[in-house]
């Protein structure tokens, strides 16, 4: 029998499986991104109902069930980002930011700074600081750093026969010089924005083929 084990990580995702389960995708440090089945989580009462949402960060304690799937034993919360739910904008965003990080990661790997990554991400789309199409681009542009995918170089060629403005160059070289924690400390004009999303939304697609779903919910509503 499979001694339990302890992983903080953030919920990426949950999916309804049969009557009373769910099945959720977490990101975690040192496992990098696991599924995790949630027996008798939608039951009444049940204590894994809170900690088996999406954009909840918490210390799982898990019993490997197989390789890269757990069963959902108990979990303290360390942080909830239930209001992102509160808001269908907002939400749909951070459902965008859940799904990226999903594709990018990998079972088994440790995923530190992509974890670090996520959950400045989150915050920053509460305080409202910033526009979320820039939170948005601006955290394409950092995950893709670091998972090794990123190159200026290649960046200026996806952009011809256009060139890119000193601002937008200026920005995404900020982005990637900062440490995580620093990513979205900085305010540029609407033009800047726009062209930086251009540009990495283009970069992105050179990088996978994935039609993300909440994506679609997003254009519906801008």
């Amino acid at each position: 029998m499979y001694d339990t084990i302890e992983a903080q990580g953030i919920v990426l995702d949950t999916s309804l499986i049969k009557e009373y389960d769910k099945r959720l995708v977490i990101l975690t440090e040192k496992l990098g991104r696991i599924t995790v089945f949630a027996n008798g989580a939608r039951r009444k009462n049940s204590q894994l109902t809170a900690v088996s949402q999406k954009f909840v960060m918490a210390n799982f304690k898990l019993r490997p069930s197989s390789q890269n799937t757990y069963t959902l034993i108990s979990a303290e919360i360390m942080n909830t980002f239930m209001d992102l739910s509160y808001d269908i904008e907002k939400m749909a965003y951070a459902s965008y930011i859940s799904e990226v990080a999903g594709f990018f990661t990998n079972d088994g790997m440790p995923a530190v700074d992509e974890l670090n990554l996520i959950y400045v991400t989150y915050k920053t789309i509460l305080q409202d600081a910033i526009p979320l199409k820039l939170i948005k681009s601006t955290f394409e542009c950092k995950l893709l750093d670091i998972e090794g995918l990123f190159s200026k170089d290649e960046l200026i060629r996806i952009a011809k026969p256009k060139t890119i403005s000193q601002d937008a160059s200026f920005v995404i070289d900020y982005i990637l010089s900062r440490d995580i924690s620093e990513t979205y400390s900085f305010k540029v004009a609407d033009r800047v924005i726009n062209e930086v999303e251009e540009l990495i939304t283009k970069y992105l697609k050179t990088q996978c083929d994935r039609n993300f779903k909440s994506l679609d919910i997003l254009d519906s509503l801008l």
